[in-house]
């Protein structure tokens, strides 16, 4: 028995990792999808070179902070990545994102110096499978929004690809930024002017903690391998390919980091006599001592004609404070774990709303 709930914790880990990591780095324009629905202003500014110029100002949907660049601009989205604001030049050989993470979502005395190093081990962890080179050229700081920056410039080569970068950082009381511009083939002087001139125009209007989507309410069912079960989340999430993991069923929303994994674990596997109480209380304590906690309570459920337990985990997972709802249900063949989780400072907020897609899970009559 312990290898198989070992083995299900370790797997819950890694996708839990992949989640809630997004690689904010030098990333290459991609084509837009669509235009941002918020409000789009113009003003003029004159450049070094005294001649007249419209600025477009951009919002994300929820007006979090600003951005004013040259009418060539234009919103992006980036579903495998996806930003708090995403712009490309509509050649597409230029684009800048602009992410922010949450504080309370890391441990508590992490410093903007810390969270650097700690971006730059999830970039050089993303691109562990492909054939990068990355030369930082010089490192410099730089006033934004009357927030003093640290900023890189380097050069990037994947494959028979080059492109040049310049990223900042800056902190407020709630939030990291990163501030990332991307350009095709090599730098000049002009990019550097670009990037300082965007860092005069870039205003943050709303440090409050907000999600970069929503979760639609219209609830969907999906199958799991081999059709075993039903459960619904909200439509807008997307389903992962199965070969991904040894998991029934993934399903994730990562623009706000959660996601959905169902692990199916035969009877067939363990001791005639094993309880439903007993596959719990051992669920439990491998999941504490993996994740170096206490010892969750568990707490009864029913779902759907199924017994089950229900426990919550908080524990700290590469410096990122981590939570999640888990749920344990004893079927006629099989234990099933139904495992929700996202970053620690959206749970008590989203917690009702997994315990209602978690209702939803249901089998076939046999």
């Amino acid at each position: 028995m312990a290898k198989h709930v070992i083995k299900g914790i370790v797997c819950t880990t890694i996708l839990s990792l992949s989640a809630i990591v997004t690689v904010t780095g030098c990333s290459t324009p991609s084509a837009p999808s669509y235009v941002s629905e918020s409000t789009i202003d113009s003003e003029s500014i004159v450049s070094s070179k005294d001649a007249v110029e419209k600025l477009v100002t951009f919002y994300p949907q929820q007006k979090e902070l600003s951005v004013s660049l040259p009418s060539e601009w234009e919103v992006v989205t980036e579903e495998i990545s996806p930003s708090l604001l995403k712009l490309a030049t509509k050649d597409q050989t230029r684009s800048l994102r602009i992410d922010r993470v949450n504080r309370e979502d890391y441990i508590p005395d992490m410093s903007l110096t810390d969270y650097m190093v700690r971006h730059q081990e999830n970039i050089n962890a993303a691109r562990e499978s492909v054939d990068t080179n990355d030369e930082v050229i010089r490192t410099s700081q730089l006033m934004i929004d009357q927030k003093e920056a640290y900023v890189k410039e380097g050069r990037t080569n994947y494959g028979k690809h080059q492109f040049g970068y310049i990223t900042a950082f800056l902190e407020t009381n709630q939030h990291f930024y990163i501030i990332t511009y991307t350009k095709m083939y090599q730098f000049t002087a002009a990019d550097q002017e670009f990037f300082e001139q965007m860092a005069q125009h870039f205003r943050i209007l709303n440090d409050k903690p907000t999600d970069y989507s929503t979760s639609s309410e219209e609830l969907i069912p999906h199958q799991g391998k081999y059709a075993q079960f039903q459960i619904s989340t909200p439509s807008n999430w997307q389903v992962h390919a199965f070969e991904l993991s040894d998991s029934a069923l993934d399903i994730s929303l990562a623009e706000n980091n959660e996601q959905l994994s169902v692990y199916l674990a035969s009877k067939d596997e363990f001791d005639s006599d094993l309880t439903l109480e007993d596959y719990g209380r051992y669920v439990a304590e491998v999941y504490a001592d993996g994740k170096d906690t206490p010892i969750p309570d568990l707490k009864p459920v029913e779902i759907n004609g199924l017994k089950g337990i229900q426990l919550e985990g908080h524990y700290v997972d590469n410096e990122r404070q981590t939570a999640e709802l888990r749920t344990i249900l004893e079927s006629q063949n099989h234990f099933v774990e139904i495992v929700f989780y996202t970053t620690e400072s959206r749970f008590d907020r989203v917690k009702k709303d997994y315990e209602m897609y978690t209702s939803t899970y249901e089998e076939p009559e046999k």
